[in-house]
C-alpha cells in the first residue's frame, strides 16, 4: 500500500486522460433526503453489494441507496467532471483509482467518529492520511477451465504455451487486474511500474493465443462461462462467483506468488449526505457483511479482525499476516502512466 501522494496535478490529469470526458454529460443528479448514490464495480461486486451491504446499511441507518456499477477510472472521471455536484456520495476504489482520487482532491477525510467499526481494522487497512479505509482485498491468480486444462498452470509464462492458441482471455490496464498481472510479468523480465516494455513484449508473444479482449473483469468472467476462453489472469471473487454457477474453473497460484488488490471506500467531497455516506462505509466494515463476502461465492479478503477466514478463502491465505507476502504494485508510480498504458494496450492488443 503506497500512499505517497507527491505527483503533480498535471500528471494526475494525464492518468485520468481522455477518460475524464467520459460521462461528463448527465453526471449531475438531484439528491433525495436519506438516500445516497454509491459507486460499485460491475459484475460480482454489484451482486454482493446488493445482496449483503445495502440491506445491512438500510437496516442500520434507515437510508436507501442508488447503487451505480461503474469501472474504477470512470468513477474518478465522472466525479472529477461534476465535483460541485458529484454523481456519488460514496465511492469504491482500487488502489490505482484511490491514488488518482487523492491527487484530484475528490474525497473527504474519513469521519472516524461516525465509523464505530473502524476499531476492528488493523492500522495497515486505514489510510495514514485519513482519506479512506480498506474494506476488502481481492486475490489475483491464473483462472483456468479445469475440464479443458488438466494440469494446473504454475506461471504467467504458461499462458504463452502453443496449446492455448486462441484460448487466452485478457483485460487491459483499465481494471486493476491488468496492471497487477502485467506489472508482475514486467518485473519477471526486468521491468517495473515505470518500465512496461517487457510486459508489452510479452503481450506481443501472447497475441496468437489471445482469443478475446475483455473490457472488464466481469466481462472476462462471462467469456469464461460461455467457453470462449479457458485461461486468464483473474480475481478470486470472480472465480468464486463462476464456481457457484457451476462453471468448472479454478484459480491457480503463479510461481511468483498471488497478486493482491486492496479495495477502499471514500466519502466524496461535496456530498449532500456525508453522514449517510459514512454509515454506508461503516456497514461495509461490519463483521457480518464482511463475513458473508469472505465466504462462497465471493471470497473477498476481510479487513475486519473479527471475521475469520472462510474455508474457501484459506485456499489463498490463512490470515491477514499472510497477505503481506502477496504481490502488490506501487500504484502511485503507475497512476500517472496508466492512461498511456491503456491507450497503448488498446492499440497493440487486438484479436
Amino acid at each position: 500500500m503506497n500512499t505517497t501522494y507527491s505527483r503533480s496535478r498535471r500528471a494526475v490529469l494525464k492518468a485520468v486522460g481522455a477518460a475524464a470526458l467520459v460521462g461528463a454529460a448527465g453526471t449531475r443528479r438531484s439528491f433525495a433526503a436519506d438516500r445516497i448514490a454509491a459507486a460499485t464495480f460491475p459484475g460480482a461486486w454489484e451482486t454482493a453489494h446488493r445482496s449483503f451491504l445495502i440491506p445491512a446499511f438500510e437496516k442500520a441507518s434507515g437510508g436507501s441507496v442508488n447503487l451505480m456499477p461503474t469501472m474504477p477510472l470512470e468513477i474518478i472521471a465522472k466525479t472529477a467532471a461534476a465535483r460541485n455536484n458529484p454523481p456519488f456520495d460514496v465511492i469504491v476504489a482500487d488502489e490505482g483509482s484511490f491514488a488518482v482520487a487523492v491527487q484530484e482532491g475528490l474525497i473527504e477525510p474519513i469521519p472516524a467518529a461516525l465509523l464505530p467499526n473502524l476499531k476492528y481494522l488493523p492500522a495497515k487497512f486505514v489510510d495514514p492520511h485519513g482519506l479512506g479505509v480498506y474494506v476488502s482485498a481481492q486475490v489475483v491468480g491464473i483462472a483456468y477451465n479445469t475440464e479443458k486444462i488438466k494440469v494446473a498452470p504454475t506461471s504467467w509464462n504458461d499462458l504463452l504455451k502453443p496449446e492455448y492458441k486462441g484460448r487466452v482471455g485478457v483485460v487491459g490496464f483499465g481494471s486493476a487486474v491488468g496492471p497487477v498481472w502485467l506489472t508482475e510479468v514486467a518485473k519477471m523480465r526486468g521491468g517495473s511500474e515505470t518500465n512496461m516494455e517487457p510486459a508489452f513484449a510479452y503481450l506481443r508473444e501472447l497475441l496468437p493465443n489471445i482469443g478475446a479482449v475483455a473490457s472488464s473483469p466481469g466481462q472476462l468472467a462471462t467469456l469464461i462461462q460461455q467457453g470462449q476462453v479457458d485461461i486468464c489472469a483473474h480475481y478470486s471473487n470472480n472465480v468464486g462467483d463462476l464456481q457457484a454457477k457451476g462453471v468448472p474453473v479454478e484459480l491457480a497460484r503463479p510461481d511468483t506468488g498471488w497478486g493482491i488488490v486492496l479495495t477502499s471506500m471514500h466519502v466524496v467531497k461535496n456530498s449532500k449526505e456525508p453522514a449517510l455516506a459514512a454509515a454506508y462505509i461503516n456497514a461495509a466494515l461490519d463483521a457480518g457483511v464482511q463475513g458473508k463476502l469472505a465466504d462462497a461465492p465471493y471470497y473477498l479478503v476481510p479487513t475486519n479482525t473479527q471475521v475469520p477466514y472462510s474455508k474457501g478463502l484459506q485456499h489463498y491465505a490463512r490470515n491477514a499476516a499472510e497477505l503481506d507476502t502477496f504481490k502488490s504494485i506501487d500504484w502511485v508510480k503507475l497512476a500517472p502512466l496508466r492512461q498511456g498504458y491503456i491507450d497503448r494496450f488498446n492499440r497493440e492488443v487486438k484479436v
